[in-house]
């Protein structure tokens, strides 16, 4: 790992840019105890924009991680990794394979993450009765509950166009990873029948596919959202 080098400036720009335009949302900081004390608003009100405020900025360092690890993955495969037999011979390409292989998994896990803060911006936002942060899931009770209709049909959209990158990403936390050969063997139930003849090898420019696809899905949905924030809320502009 000695000869490993960083990406380059050049690299570095160049593969940034395909990266989209995503930053936190906007909600500003607000002094609580001021509003409550005036009476400017009531006590769910700045309930609702001061957790909506510190939401917004888990989701900046989301995004900040989900970026650093995308230009990575990219730099790392872009730069030659070692796929078949006689590319393991070249240490250069199995060092890039290794940082590819890290650096997709980080990738994969920010992308799904940056999915969930937004969820929990949604149910703050957009849910009158909003759910504890940890009842926040994709699912048909949380999902019948937000009140804006938009917003309901987008996340609804996100959720197929993002399934196969979630299960790639649960996979590699819960199951046998879906981003590494399969060359198992299988046994029937009862035991009767083996098979070793299972073999799913890795396909490289398939897996840089899905997290481009992946990649502009959540761009969709986090646009989308951000569009409705600002019809309510007065949301600052970097």
């Amino acid at each position: 790992m000695e000869n490993y080098s960083y990406p380059t400036r050049d690299e570095w720009l160049e593969y940034s840019m395909t990266f989209p335009v995503m930053r936190r949302f906007g909600f500003s900081f607000v002094k609580e105890f001021t509003l409550l004390l005036e009476g400017e608003k009531s006590s769910k009100e700045v309930h609702q924009i001061q957790n909506l405020y510190h939401w917004d900025s888990v989701l900046s360092t989301k995004v900040w991680n989900l970026r650093q690890s995308y230009v990575n993955t990219l730099v790392n495969f872009k730069r030659g990794i070692a796929k078949k037999d006689q590319d393991f011979k070249n240490e250069l390409k199995v060092i890039n394979l290794r940082q590819f292989d890290f650096y997709f998994e980080t990738t994969l896990y920010y992308l799904i993450s940056t999915r969930d803060v937004i969820l929990q911006i949604v149910n703050l936002a957009f849910i009158e009765k909003c759910f504890h942060e940890s009842k926040v899931k994709l699912d048909s009770g949380f999902i019948a509950k937000i009140g804006n209709l938009e917003v309901k049909n987008m996340i609804i959209f996100s959720t197929k166009n993002l399934k196969e990158i979630n299960d790639l990403r649960n996979s590699m936390a819960h199951k046998f990873p879906k981003t590494t050969n399969d060359f198992r063997s299988e046994i029937s139930e009862d035991g009767r029948r083996y098979s070793s003849y299972r073999r799913k090898a890795i396909d490289y420019d398939k897996r840089i596919e899905k997290l481009e696809t992946g990649l502009e899905h959540l761009y969709q949905l986090y646009s989308g959202i951000e569009s409705e924030l600002r019809k309510q809320f007065p949301l600052e502009t970097d």
